[in-house]
This record gives structure tokens, sequence and C-alpha cells, in this order.
């Protein structure tokens, strides 16, 4: 069980440096070939909500390694970019560059390695909900422009460009987190 502390510490990496790194993720995919169709989004959502990271990773392995047809070979590109991202996040990020994983003497290896993948879980989680979230909002900006395109082109382009200025997205989870924090507050 993660700590109040690795927790704070999870939420606040996941508002700044998780989602604008899965903002980019998405974005580079998307400029490589396309976005996850809606069903490839639900099945990566079930797998993240787990709570066992290996169960995680090897949902996205698999994924990476089936014989996908030629018109779906994007979804195999997500999931090999997916499936490094993770790796990297595991290997080298969540001791040495988040710092998560303290060293504590007399632990043993396998409780070390469970602490790991319980914090895993919770940081790939966090990472997948914005990708899918981003995911989303660029498949509903691809319907848009060809809602506009089969009326007839530009008609409202501009207005769109307008309305969208100074909007931001709220980030995912972001009102849970608060809503969780208010209650505990309440507690006291």
């Amino acid at each position: 069980m993660p700590t109040p502390a690795q927790l704070k510490k999870i939420w606040l990496l996941s508002d700044t440096v998780l989602y604008p790194e899965a903002v980019a993720f998405m974005h580079k995919h998307v400029q490589e070939s396309e976005a996850l169709p809606t069903s490839q989004m639900t099945g990566l959502f079930n797998a993240a909500a787990s709570e066992q990271y290996p169960a995680l990773y090897q949902f996205v392995t698999h994924q990476r390694d089936r014989n996908w047809p030629n018109s779906k070979m994007h979804i195999k590109k997500f999931y090999t970019a997916l499936e490094e991202t993770l790796t990297r996040l595991h290997r080298t990020r969540l001791r040495n560059e988040f710092h998560l994983l303290e060293d504590v003497p007399g632990r043993s290896v396998s409780e070390t390695r469970q602490e790991m993948d319980v914090l895993m879980a919770l940081l790939a989680r966090e990472f997948i909900q914005h990708v899918l979230a981003e995911n989303g909002v660029l498949l509903q900006t691809e319907e848009e422009r060809r809602r506009q395109k089969a009326r007839g082109g530009d008609g409202g382009r501009q207005q769109g460009r307008q309305g969208q200025q100074g909007q931001q997205r709220p980030r995912t989870g972001e009102g849970n987190r608060q809503q969780g924090q208010q209650q505990q507050n309440n507690r006291r």
C-alpha cells in the first residue's frame, strides 16, 4: 500500500509530468498514423484499472505482439510505443527520477518488487488515463472535421478556433482527487 506522501507525489507527477507527456505521446502517434478506436480505448482502460501492474504490462505486450492486419498496424505501433514508455517508467524513472521507491534496510527483494508493482500500477494508470482522454479529444476533433467537410468545407472553422482560444480541458482524475481530499479533510 502506498503511503500518503507517495500518493500525493504520484498525483503531482500526474498533473505536472505525466499529463503533458501523455498529450505529446498521443499527438506523435496520431501524426504518424491515427487515433485508437473506441474498442481499444475500452480494453486499455479496463487493463489500466487493474491494481496489478504485471497484468497491465502483459495486456500491453499481448496487444503489441498480436498479428494485426495491415489496416490496423497503427494499433500495433501504439502498443509498441506504450510498452517502451512503461518500460522506461519502470526501469529508470520510478526510482531515479521520481524518487518514489525508498531503500528500506531489511526489506526483502520480493517486498521491494511488490511495492514497485503497486507504484507502477498507479503511475501507469495515471499516464494511460491522460493518453485515453487525449485520444478521445483527437477522435472528436477528427469527427468534427469530417462533418465540416461533408457540409461543404470551411463553414465555421474560423468561429470554432475563436471559441477554443483560452479554454483548457480538465485533466482526468483531478476532480476525484480534489473530492477525495475534501472528504478526508471533513473527517478530521
